[in-house]
């Protein structure tokens, strides 16, 4: 009997053993770390993440916010209409490509723009803005609203009760279309008859203060008037809604900065520094662990960061300003700025800079435009602001390669005293290269500082866009 519970139980745990062996070999290599749980702890908008990935090539340049929910099915229904967005710009790219050139790219922009309604309901407003090389661009809107506790999209009937109310909320639509001065000569009443017919078509969004009704160009207007949003005040539309919104949502409280307001200590000139800047984040993924890296090395950097990223993660922004490194500005959504008019320009800078403020309690932010494209207007919306364009001298080209060898092999071959480096905290392979590569510049006498501190030296003229230092 004891040699049938040895065998038994010799048994059982070899199955346990062959069980786990082949679990561990059909676990796919870029499995999800089991760390993603504490990932979310970054979010302000619990149930939701935000990634947003860049791209640059001779012929055109991209930046996506991609939305990730703990429920496969949105996500999948998301990276669908993402993916149709991104075909349709890369057909319409390439019948231009004869016309494109590195002084002429196309773009395609593809933000992200988040109304919380109460704690589990979110509208997610993404726009899609896409320049394929014609005389001029394209923007749409596509809007997502979602309960992440039933996991579900909801549809505009989930909201408002009965046929009655949504008679109600047409209404409301067409009277302030009719009532403002601007629009109204463009409208064309028989298209917005249409567009409000089928309240399952309609794109809307709402939060504690308005019930939002979005309209693309040319949907019911006129080209001259653009997209259209039409904002009615909680307050008169409340009573035509199943969902009691009420309140303001919650406020991301920040604590003092400790990046002082005062002049920065000088460098020595005789020194050898590097300035170490990271592009695009924060990202739960990928900043925490280049954060512990510096700080084992008793390093400082710049986090050029884009506003809509640290709204999404407003206490990792403010871990990064705790641990004494530069918070810069990159920018609300990535927008090339070359592209924009100088009211967007001013949008793009200041709307992400209140945001950063908000989270770290640093102002007056040293600005880095997307792709490195400014022109005449960007520089005076910068020099308006008393805020110098920070460009830099050495590409690690993180982002194209990801991988960690070739960043260290890259950034080593060209780094000279006073270079400012182009990092980005959004790709794993960087944050892995990074211990390996602040050894090797440490072996080579450098000291790692921030921008700030590099723009002491005398070499640099604040009143031009900066590079750093070049061989």
């Amino acid at each position: 009997m004891s040699k049938k519970i040895t065998w038994l139980v010799t048994g059982i745990i070899t199955a346990i053993l062959i069980c786990a062996t082949i679990i561990g070999m059909t676990q796919p290599k870029d499995a999800e770390p089991i760390e993603k749980v504490l990932r979310k702890d970054w979010s302000k908008y619990p149930g939701l993440e935000l990634e947003t990935k860049t791209k640059e090539t001779d012929l055109y340049t991209s930046s996506i916010s991609y939305l990730i929910t703990e429920d496969k099915q949105i996500n999948k229904t998301i990276k669908d209409w993402i993916s149709s967005e991104k075909e349709q710009f890369m057909n319409q790219m390439h019948e231009n490509k004869s016309i494109l050139n590195r002084d002429h790219r196309a773009n395609i922009t593809i933000t992200v723009d988040t109304h919380q309604m109460e704690k589990h309901l979110y509208s997610v407003e993404f726009t899609s803005y896409q320049f394929a090389g014609g005389a001029n661009g394209r923007e749409k809107k596509k809007i997502f609203n979602i309960d992440t506790s039933s996991q579900k999209l909801l549809t505009i009937h989930d909201m408002v009760d009965g046929e009655e109310n949504l008679d109600l909320l047409r209404r409301k639509i067409k009277d302030q279309l009719k009532n403002d001065k601007n629009l109204s000569p463009y409208v064309f009443e028989e298209y917005l008859e249409k567009a409000l017919e089928d309240p399952n078509d309609w794109k809307w969004s709402i939060d504690t203060n308005y019930f939002r009704m979005y309209f693309d160009e040319y949907e019911v207007a006129a080209g001259a008037a653009g997209g259209i949003e039409v904002k009615i005040p909680m307050k008169e539309v409340q009573s035509q809604l199943s969902v009691n919104i009420q309140g303001e949502p919650t406020e991301h409280q920040s604590s003092n900065s400790t990046k002082e307001n005062g002049e920065i200590k000088p460098l020595d000139p005789n020194g050898k520094y590097v300035a170490l800047t990271f592009d695009d984040g924060p990202s739960p993924k990928v900043t925490p662990d280049i954060l512990k890296t510096l700080k084992e090395h008793y390093a400082k950097a710049t986090f050029f960061m884009l506003g809509s990223q640290v709204d999404f993660y407003p206490d990792l922004a403010k871990k990064v300003s705790e641990d004494g490194h530069e918070i810069a500005n990159h920018t609300l959504h990535h927008r090339d700025l070359s592209q924009l008019g100088q009211e967007q320009i001013e949008h793009q800078i200041k709307e992400s800079e209140k945001i950063i403020t908000k989270a770290t309690g640093q102002e007056n932010l040293l600005i880095r435009p997307p792709y490195g494209a400014y022109n005449d207007k960007v520089e005076s919306v910068a020099q308006a602001a008393n805020e110098p364009l920070i460009l830099w001298s050495v590409d690690s080209l993180d982002w194209q390669s990801l991988s960690e060898q070739d960043v260290i092999t890259t950034v080593e071959h060209e780094v000279v005293p006073n270079s400012i480096v182009l990092l980005h905290d959004i790709h794993p392979s960087t944050g892995k290269a990074l211990p390996e590569l602040l050894s090797a510049l440490e072996d080579q006498g450098y000291e790692f500082v921030t921008v700030s501190q590099l723009l002491t030296l005398k070499q640099f003229d604040e009143s031009n866009p900066v590079f750093g230092a070049v061989k």
